[in-house]
């Protein structure tokens, strides 16, 4: 009988755990995209620092890759299509697992599927196969390109009061998504989960709030000399 097998196979995993446990290894079992939303000073940024303090702290043997030089992090990543890359690194070093943050995430891509890189489609919807967790935030929802909204698995909401005690709201994104599109309904939206935490300021020297922008200021740099290079040649014929 099928409910006999699966009995059978729920205890050989129950078995399993307790031996890797004995043997004080410590499985990293989060996947899936968290996108943190909301307007600047809302608290995203340092929403998701705080969550990658509490991941490195229970789990420290975890790979971290960020894109604004994270005080703990174990390398910086510039490029979401280097998922593969710190997949391999992390199984071939004994890491638990890979938790990846990045900042501004809608800066990135723009909110068209056809101009999404097909690289990056097919790394991110393999997060939960190659054990990968990515914490990314948004001042809102809807900019990040849908092919990033359709692989996130919570969105989260954040509100600070006086600058120091942040509040998340979850929500599951179809239904968030649904209720964006559909306002009158957004009454209805249940949340799966709330956290609040404080902000001190051994949190906020834990990360580079300028490392974005310098981030963008360099691609803007690029873009003009790009555009420089083309009108030159241009005016040349």
């Amino acid at each position: 009988m099928k409910i006999l097998k699966f009995l059978k196979y729920k205890f050989i995993d129950a078995r399993r755990a307790i031996i890797k446990k004995r043997s004080g290894i410590i499985e990293f079992k989060e996947y899936g995209l968290r996108l943190y939303s909301g307007p600047q000073g809302s608290g995203k940024s340092m929403s998701m620092v705080e969550q990658l303090e509490r991941y490195r702290l229970k789990f420290p043997n975890l790979l971290i890759a960020t894109n604004f030089f994270y005080k703990h992090e174990t390398m910086g990543i510039k490029s979401l299509s280097e998922i593969p890359v710190l997949s391999r690194i992390a199984r071939e070093n004994g890491f638990c697992g890979v938790v990846i943050g990045w900042d501004e995430i809608q800066n990135d891509f723009d909110n068209s599927v056809r101009s999404f890189p097909i690289t990056i489609l097919r790394t991110i919807t393999q997060q939960r196969k190659q054990g990968i967790k990515i914490l990314a935030t948004s001042q809102v929802f809807t900019r990040v390109a849908k092919p990033i909204r359709e692989q996130t698995f919570e969105v989260v909401e954040c509100k600070t009061l006086l600058g120091r005690w942040t509040f998340q709201k979850w929500f599951d994104p179809l239904n968030y998504e649904f209720c964006i599109q559909n306002p009158d309904k957004k009454e209805k939206l249940s949340t799966i989960g709330r956290h609040s935490f404080i902000q001190t300021d051994e949190i906020r020297e834990l990360f580079d709030s300028y490392a974005v922008i310098d981030s963008l200021d360099q691609r803007i740099e690029e873009d003009e000399k790009v555009i420089s290079a083309v009108f030159g040649k241009v005016k040349e014929s």
